[in-house]
């Protein structure tokens, strides 16, 4: 089927060649652009995790100075 999708734009001319072309690299950067992107996030979220686990931490040795402190 490609071979026969080639053959019928070979011609209509070098333009929708050209076209074909280059709606296909731009399809093919765009996925791996998208999978980088996906890499991006799935990196920033590990280092949320990271950061809640902190805050979580942070939270609790605040709590227990607060038990700690005279009533007001």
């Amino acid at each position: 089927m490609d071979e026969t999708l080639i053959q019928y734009f070979l011609t209509q001319g070098p333009f929708a060649v050209l076209f074909v072309w280059l709606f296909y690299s731009g399809r093919k950067e765009s996925n791996e652009r998208e999978k980088q992107l996906y890499k991006t996030i799935d990196a920033q979220n590990e280092t949320l995790k990271g950061f809640s686990t902190k805050y979580d931490i942070v939270i609790t040795k605040l709590e227990d100075i607060e038990e700690r402190l005279p009533p007001r």
